[in-house]
């Protein structure tokens, strides 16, 4: 499977903005949008059969090193969002995700964005992924497309 076809394999999550994650202009912050790409990268790997947490306790972890978001439309508290998450690039030491977030009633663009990581051991140094790791997350995307 080539990176392009890696941006096939999308994972829907829906949310509900919460009051808490809006401003006092009753729009959601901006940055609620940065913890909802967590939100759906999770899901993308749960989907894929590559838990983070089965990461995580293998004594890798995905360090964030960019992030990238351009607003489109509002949101609101109560507001039902889908978030839409590929992976873009896989390889040994770096992985990056793409989102779309949208309302889930009238499928209205509300935010695009993009987030880049690199694979670090528990000492924060960077490292490989294990070959296993690599491979389950290989064919976890092939299976979702």
């Amino acid at each position: 499977m080539s990176h392009a076809e890696l941006s096939e394999a999308v994972v829907s999550t829906e949310i509900s903005v919460r009051f808490a994650e809006t401003d006092s202009m009753g729009v959601v912050h901006h940055a609620a949008y940065i913890v909802w790409f967590e939100v759906g990268r999770v899901a993308w790997l749960n989907a894929a059969g590559m838990p983070y947490k089965e990461i995580a306790q293998g004594g890798n972890h995905f360090a964030v090193t960019g992030v990238n978001a351009i607003y489109r439309a509002a949101s609101t508290f109560g507001d039902v969002l889908c978030i839409q998450t590929r992976l873009t690039k896989l390889r040994s030491r770096q992985v990056s995700f793409a989102y779309e977030i949208r309302h889930r009633d009238s499928g209205e663009l509300c935010v695009t964005g993009s987030s880049d990581h690199i694979c670090v051991d528990l000492q924060g140094r960077m490292s490989k992924l294990p070959q296993a790791v690599l491979d389950r997350l290989w064919e976890g995307a092939n299976a979702l497309k």
